[in-house]
């Protein structure tokens, strides 16, 4: 298993309570992992002697509840972590309560495959903390809908599936990755428990963490470790701190701190509740945050320097028609350069997608601020928006009408610029230079490449 897997697998590691200098022991781990958990926390011994040992984890489920803890082992230790599920955690959760004045339990979601951590001690917080889960697939979210309803009457069962106990004689912890990213110092002593989401297995990712208290969150924090991660937040903190009083501010999280240490960085960022609203209402307040975004930072450049920038795509792995395709588009638009044709760059969120905006009770809400560019290409973040879903999510997604859909979301956003600043781009001229300037052109990139290669003769 990769590193970058045993990361996502073990994210919820945020939430120990270990302190620097603790004596470690696992039960129920492979070698490999051993080797993990080592390096990620800031213990001094590993699995050296099970006596003197004061962090304890276990993974129960791996273990298949062979556990050789006795009570007296319990009772030696300041912390016992354990991954169960529903059957093994039935039987250790009496156990640990009647030996540490502390447990904290908190439902992993999906079972399989855990991508967001929801504490269990209070059905307030788990229904606060499913919202930070929004999954694409529609099946998926239907799930998570119903979590959420049997959630806010108290029925937390359905989230048992598969559970982490954090046993601890300190009643008042607060996890090593909060002292890290300064939480107490930052947000206040009123947060009581947290909500983890963990992002994706691969070196961009990032735990995001929803910190509960007796008030609705106003602050969500983002944790990077990796350094393509870290890079991503850095850039994440450059874009709010220059939109902070731009024409778009209202629609931005406010960047409220940003915390570096050995272990990596830490946002932390205004966070708005989710709110219902019509489909209608969402689109036209999507097309307003584009054609004010489309103003920021706005300059114009000659089409033939960024064409400079952009390949034809020689990849020989790439089917014929596309690469036939890249090669007709970009001769084209290298005749358009040759004649004098200018285009827009202007600040583009990056990663445009439907599930990085909400609707709040201050309206529209853009968060995911990573891959932010201070000099994109205008219309680029529309495309996106109306791609994604199909490229990302819709398993039966057609390229025509997908093409169709993005050239239509394209177009609107231009006569916006046109009725703004007296310049209306041609769609398709930048859909084909967003298209080509894509890393990936094979699936459904490749597809789109070939369709406006040929209706745009």
């Amino acid at each position: 298993m990769s590193l970058f897997e045993l990361d996502f697998r073990f994210g919820w590691r945020w939430l120990l309570p270990v302190a620097a200098g603790s004596r470690l022991y696992l039960y129920g781990f492979s070698n490999e992992e051993v080797r993990f958990w080592r390096g990620v926390l800031p213990v001094s011994e590993c699995n050296a002697d099970t006596g003197s040992a004061k962090v304890v984890l276990v993974d129960g489920v791996r273990s298949n509840g062979k556990i050789t803890l006795s009570p007296s082992d319990i009772r030696a230790v300041s912390v016992v972590a354990m991954i169960a599920g529903r059957a093994q955690a039935n039987h250790w959760r009496s156990i640990l309560r009647e030996a540490y004045p502390q447990v904290r339990e908190y439902g992993l979601l999906p079972s399989g495959n855990p991508r967001v951590v929801v504490p269990l001690t209070s059905a307030r917080h788990a229904v606060m903390a499913l919202s930070l889960h929004r999954p694409g697939r529609r099946v998926a979210r239907l799930g998570v809908m119903l979590a959420r309803t049997l959630a806010r009457f108290g029925y937390l069962d359905l989230l048992r599936g598969r559970v982490l106990l954090i046993a601890t004689k300190s009643p008042g912890f607060v996890p090593h990755g909060a002292v890290l990213a300064g939480v107490p110092e930052r947000v206040g002593r009123q947060v009581t428990d947290y909500a983890l989401y963990l992002g994706t297995p691969d070196d961009n990712r990032k735990t995001v963490i929803m910190p509960l208290g007796d008030e609705l969150p106003s602050v969500i924090l983002k944790v990077a470790e990796t350094p393509r991660a870290c890079a991503s937040l850095n850039n994440e903190a450059a874009a709010l701190s220059a939109l902070s009083d731009s024409l778009i501010s209202s629609f931005v999280p406010r960047l409220v701190d940003v915390v570096t240490s050995d272990a990596g960085v830490t946002l932390h960022q205004e966070y708005r509740p989710r709110l219902r609203v019509s489909a209608r209402k969402f689109d036209q307040s999507v097309a307003d945050f584009l054609g004010q975004l489309a103003l920021v930072e706005l300059v114009t450049v000659p089409l033939a320097h960024y064409l400079a920038h952009v390949s034809e795509s020689m990849n020989e792995t790439l089917p014929g028609q596309v690469l036939r395709a890249c090669r007709d588009l970009h001769d084209r638009l290298q005749n358009l350069g040759e004649s004098g044709q200018a285009i827009n760059l202007h600040r583009t969120h990056g990663d445009f997608a439907p599930w990085n905006c909400a609707w709040t009770d201050e309206g529209l809400f853009v968060f995911d601020w990573e891959a932010s560019e201070a000099r994109g290409l205008a219309l680029s973040d529309a495309f996106y928006y109306a791609i994604a879903p199909a490229l990302l999510v819709q398993s039966d997604a057609k390229a025509e009408s997908t093409l169709a859909k993005a050239l239509h979301v394209g177009e609107m956003l231009a006569v916006k610029m046109a009725n703004d600043s007296g310049v209306q781009p041609d769609a398709r001229l930048y859909l084909a230079l967003w298209l080509l300037g894509r890393h990936d052109k094979a699936g459904l990139y490749g597809e789109l490449l070939v369709l406006l290669a040929r209706s745009w003769r």
